[in-house]
């Protein structure tokens, strides 16, 4: 029998990690999770994740030329994210990020850009997508007991917390809307049921960090804390292409609108994507439905999951006078489900 030493075994573990830390990195990579969210999740630098990313650039450059020409078949969302995710670190990274915004004046960042180029490869077609759509309660309390600066530091460390997590479960921030989000989750042809879990899972998150990491923070202040409510649904919506022209020179005099023709103007106009559907509709409307802290998901969802997993949900008794939204598949009432408390 031979005998690994325990330097040897050591090495052998070392290995096996590291293989299991670059296959993660992959899958997340994969999911469209950006670097900088995926070494912050495994707690690495970003130089080891940018060295795994560029140890499989061939691969990658060969899938990009063939996405390029299969848009209906990007690998988005493909990848069970809740088992790589830190809930602890995510909380504790928000609790940081709201006690910077109450002390200082922190720049905030949003990754439209990311938005604008996933759309852009399904412009003026039709797409199957999860809507997920959550906005804060009690924000006009919050109005009415605090100063505008302090109400918009709050909301906009809400929102760029809120982002962070919609991006680490493969998702993308479609706008944002006051004291709203509405967030996308894009379906291939094959998976319907990751996709589903990621984004009930996502919504699972934001409410635990808003309680573990926002609300410790206002209680701090003696401020009133925050809830949110969350509405969850899927089908088909359209892309839609919008142009923007900034060498327009056009101004109101007088009320009236004078055009002055630019000169030496060249063909600047910007394309701005936007998704627009019966899915964002009920996902917004289903919210009102809600309880504080709780989350609504749509018929489509519901079904799709197993039985253990529908059981965190409940019926929902809606009165066709409020909600008269009917269901394409059964021509009846379309079902709403909250989860158990």
């Amino acid at each position: 029998m031979i005998k690994i030493s325990q330097n040897d075994e050591n090495k052998l573990s070392n290995k096996i990690n590291k293989n299991e830390q670059r296959q993660t990195i992959i899958n997340l990579f994969d999911s469209g999770i950006p670097l900088e969210i995926i070494a912050l999740q495994l707690d690495i630098e970003l130089d080891e994740v940018n060295n795994v990313i560029q140890n499989i650039s061939d691969r990658t450059d060969i899938e990009k030329k063939y996405l390029q020409n299969n848009t209906n078949n990007r690998p988005m969302s493909v990848f069970y994210l809740d088992a790589v995710v830190d809930i602890p670190k995510i909380t504790s990274s928000a609790q940081s990020s709201m006690w910077k915004a109450l002390r200082t004046d922190p720049v905030f960042t949003f990754p439209f850009n990311e938005t604008q180029e996933i759309l852009s490869h399904y412009s003026v077609t039709k797409i199957n997508s999860i809507i997920l759509h959550i906005d804060i309660v009690g924000s006009t309390k919050l109005s009415m007991t605090l100063p505008i600066e302090r109400i918009s530091k709050i909301i906009q460390a809400f929102t760029q917390e809120m982002t962070k997590i919609i991006r680490l479960y493969g998702g993308y921030v479609l706008k944002y809307i006051g004291d709203a989000i509405i967030g996308f989750f894009m379906v291939g042809t094959d998976n319907l049921y990751l996709p589903c879990i990621n984004a009930i899972n996502c919504a699972k998150t934001m409410i635990k960090v808003i309680n573990q990491g926002f609300n410790p923070v206002l209680s701090q202040y003696d401020y009133p804390e925050m809830g949110v409510r969350i509405g969850i649904d899927y089908g088909e919506n359209v892309v839609v292409k919008y142009l923007t022209d900034p060498e327009n020179t056009n101004s109101f005099d007088d009320g009236q609108l004078k055009q002055k023709p630019p000169e030496n103007k060249t063909d600047t106009k910007q394309p701005i994507y936007d998704i627009l559907g019966y899915t964002i509709s009920i996902a917004t409307k289903m919210t009102t439905y809600a309880k504080v802290d709780h989350i609504i998901v749509g018929q489509l969802i519901y079904d799709i999951l197993s039985k253990e997993e529908q059981s965190y949900f409940t019926l929902i008794d809606t009165r066709p006078e409020n909600w008269n939204y009917i269901s394409d598949e059964t021509g009846t009432i379309y079902k709403l489900y909250i989860n158990r408390t």
